[in-house]
């Protein structure tokens, strides 16, 4: 199948034939290329912050917060109970809100507290997956890897976790353990077994706990407290949690067996004591009755991802909260968690939301996650269209540069247009070889922009690394990272997301649109000339 005629000249004069391809269409295509570019990525990236901020949100909260329009609910046991019976609710938790004062060795700190329902756990509030974020960050390297983590369990009434600002600023911390001494005799050669301290309990003391090895199959731990307890333990049975303040040791044999005399000492720090103060304290001192401050151990360190999250933070037990209020039996209000047909549609959620609120009268108010946060998703919206009309400029400055460059084509062709025109083109196929060249220029340069996206959606971590060190430094690396985190960006790949590929096809339309509009002004040009004019031009 032959191409017209203008469609061939079009292509000929932009990649001519034993002339490689010309300084011209490579400037043209690469200008367009980049405009494609940089507003898919810019977008991208964008998109890619609020699906951030959103799971991080919604990690804090959960997908809903009910509360009473007006005190709080002393009756919360059967409000709770109406909640979870809403079908599209799949899970439910109480919290109480306030401010307590914390002091430790003469530092203090005004922490936001949050008392929740330890057995409820992780339901609604990934508090685990906090104080994964939080965990002991010690100077001793071997320290890390054999402190376990804290568990939402660990919660008491006499236990809390703190925020790491909060710790920082009180100069506290969890029960941490360092391995100080292996004389393992095996520890030489290859398979040797290892020891892991699979749980530290916050009520731990400060002391030093060895193992020694009988032989390959028992083994004795030495108490610090008292040196004679040496309770003998077999290698093959499950360790046990031998009680309250006891850290609980696991054994895994390798593939050279443990021989009579191996010795594996820990170094245990306890955790820290705080003291806390509460408003209702205060209140009694007011009327002579002085209390003493309540004394609790730290459980663990916690960071929550969403910086709308108060810094200065303290989790505890609802009736840790509920006894420094003074408001025994009474909640603030419930963290709600919908199925996930629900959660996944706002509509959808806005409309549970009020069904629910139907279901527990007048006085109370169930706000999902996008309404109390709308100023906060507001703003990133401009900030997104501000970016993008910030960009948009530069595909219109590649598109004047395409029809200046067509122009002058025009101008140094005048005569050969005149040629064709004398015999037998048609104006409007005249016309057609300008206008091609530019959707040509358009359309290559979208798809070496889809191309360049896609590199750098996928190298975005080496690229945004190097640019930030080299800008922020290493020190101002971390305060970019606590707003913009370009490292837990999801940005999918426009396979994998209708939404990515819909901002792929809308600016590589755009780039070929802008391109071929360039080539207009020329092409009427060219199909108004004369031809008896244009062949007496010199």
């Amino acid at each position: 199948m032959k191409l017209p005629w203008a469609f061939y000249l079009s292509w000929k004069q932009l990649f001519p034939t034993g002339r490689g391809v010309s300084f011209f269409s490579v400037l043209s295509v690469f200008g367009v290329a980049l405009g494609v570019n940089v507003m898919i990525v810019v977008v991208a990236f964008m998109n890619g912050f609020q699906d951030k901020f959103r799971s991080d949100i919604i990690d804090s909260q959960g997908h809903a917060r009910a509360e009473m329009s007006y005190g709080s609910s002393g009756d919360w046991k059967d409000d709770m109970a109406k909640l979870e019976s809403q079908p599209k609710v799949k899970a439910v938790t109480p919290y109480l809100n306030g401010h307590l004062l914390l002091e430790h060795f003469g530092n203090r700190a005004v922490p936001f507290a949050m008392g929740i329902d330890p057995i409820r756990g992780d339901t609604v509030i990934p508090v685990s997956q906090f104080l994964a974020e939080g965990s002991p960050k010690m100077l001793v390297e071997e320290a890390s890897k054999i402190t376990p983590l804290p568990v939402v369990d660990d919660l008491q009434d006499d236990v809390v976790f703190l925020s790491r600002k909060a710790a920082d600023k009180l100069g506290a911390h969890p029960a941490a353990a360092i391995l100080t001494v292996d004389h393992n005799s095996s520890s030489n050669r290859a398979g040797n077994g290892t020891i892991v301290l699979r749980k530290l309990d916050p009520f731990v003391e400060s002391g030093t706990w060895k193992i020694r090895f009988e032989n390959d199959a028992s083994y004795r731990i030495t108490d610090p407290y008292d040196e004679e307890w040496e309770d003998l333990f077999l290698v093959a049975e499950n360790s046990e949690n031998l009680g309250e303040g006891i850290p609980v040791f696991e054994i895994t044999p390798g593939t050279t067996p443990f021989a009579k005399g191996d010795l594996f000492t820990f170094e245990i720090f306890g955790a820290s004591v705080i003291d806390i103060y509460s408003p209702a304290m205060l209140e009694k001192a007011k009327d002579d009755e002085l209390l003493p401050p309540r004394q609790v151990r730290v459980g663990g360190i916690f960071e929550v991802p969403w910086q709308g999250f108060h810094l200065d933070a303290l989790f505890g037990t609802l009736r840790f909260m509920q006894e420094m209020n003074d408001q025994p039996g009474v909640v603030h209000g419930f963290n709600l968690k919908f199925v996930p047909e629900v959660a996944s549609d706002t509509q959808a959620l806005a409309d549970a939301c009020m069904n629910t609120r139907s279901s527990l009268g007048e006085n109370w108010s169930v706000v999902p996650w996008f309404v109390e946060n709308a100023w906060f998703f507001d703003l990133l919206k401009f900030e997104e269209y501000l970016m993008v009309l910030i960009m948009v400029p530069i595909g219109l400055v590649a598109a004047f540069a395409i029809a200046i460059a067509l122009m002058t084509s025009v101008l140094r062709k005048t005569r050969e247009i005149g040629l064709l025109v004398a015999m037998g083109g048609s104006r409007l196929s005249v016309g057609t070889v300008f206008t091609m060249q530019g959707f040509v220029i358009g359309l290559l340069g979208a798809v070496l922009g889809w191309g360049m996206a896609l590199l750098f959606i996928c190298y975005r971590d080496t690229l945004m690394s190097f640019i930030v060190r080299n800008i922020a430094g290493e020190e101002g690396g971390v305060g970019v990272a606590q707003f913009y985190d370009f490292y837990s960006l999801n940005v999918p790949y426009p396979w994998d997301s209708p939404d990515s590929l819909q901002n792929f096809l809308i600016f590589g339309a755009f780039a070929v649109g802008v391109s071929t509009l360039a080539g207009f002004l020329p092409a009427w040009k060219a199909a108004r000339l004369n031809p008896a004019e244009a062949l007496r031009s010199e």
